[in-house]
């Protein structure tokens, strides 16, 4: 199988693990609302518009409570987790393609489930990575292109990939820039921008809590900030 294969899998066993009625990392979802987030997501391309277009957002929505209610039952959640699993969206024929566009939110929302509490954090406990270089593959994916989630850091932001026990294993990245400065075609040109802070901030982490860090989860996420 392929790596966002596994990961999906991964990410389903989780969901499966922690079970209906436990409290996320997205505020005000439980694990029934985003299951359901991800089987729209997949399987109703005109339903998941909504995530990105506001004037969509309300039918969505509407959507997405109706499969959550459908599913906050066990058994209505065991069946879609079934659902998740078994979906075959055009995405998930190309390999690239769907490791492009799934890998981050596979990563992130598992962590939402898992994480979402004290609870849910001992039900996954015994399921573990995806694959046995997990931290690796994350870490390659936080490269310059994610500095649409560094906004807060105008200054610039390094990330240090550290292994479990805090060392710096992975190396460092610069993934945004100060705001001073941005290059097209070669050439610097000055921007417009607040006046600076300070130096660029450095964030320290295992990559999996780096990701989550950048995504908004800063309170789950394990990670050092300095700078």
């Amino acid at each position: 199988m392929s790596v966002i294969t596994d990961l999906r899998e991964n990410l389903a066993d989780v969901l499966d693990a922690v079970g209906p009625g436990r409290p996320t990392l997205c505020e005000g979802w439980d694990t029934e609302d985003l299951l359901a987030h991800l089987i729209l997501r997949e399987t109703r391309p005109d339903a998941a518009l909504g995530i990105f277009l506001r004037p969509l957002s309300g039918r969505t929505g509407r959507m997405m409570r109706e499969r959550a209610g459908a599913m906050s039952s066990a058994e209505g959640y065991a069946r879609g987790v079934r659902e998740f699993r078994r979906a075959r969206p055009l995405t998930r024929r190309a390999a690239k393609v769907d490791e492009a566009m799934n890998f981050a939110e596979y990563v992130i929302h598992r962590e939402d489930a898992r994480r979402g509490s004290p609870e849910a954090q001992r039900l996954a406990a015994e399921v573990g990575p995806f694959a046995p270089d997990e931290q690796r593959r994350v870490w390659r994916t936080l490269r310059p292109p994610l500095a649409m989630f560094a906004k807060d850091y105008p200054d610039g932001l390094e990330l240090v990939g550290t292994d479990g026990e805090g060392g710096a294993a992975l190396g460092s990245r610069v993934i945004r820039r100060p705001a001073s400065e941005s290059r097209l075609g070669g050439l610097v040109q000055r921007v417009v921008r607040a006046p600076s802070a300070g130096r660029p901030t450095v964030l320290e982490g295992e990559p999996v809590d780096l990701l989550l860090h950048l995504s908004g989860r800063r309170e789950a996420a394990r990670v050092t900030e300095k700078g």
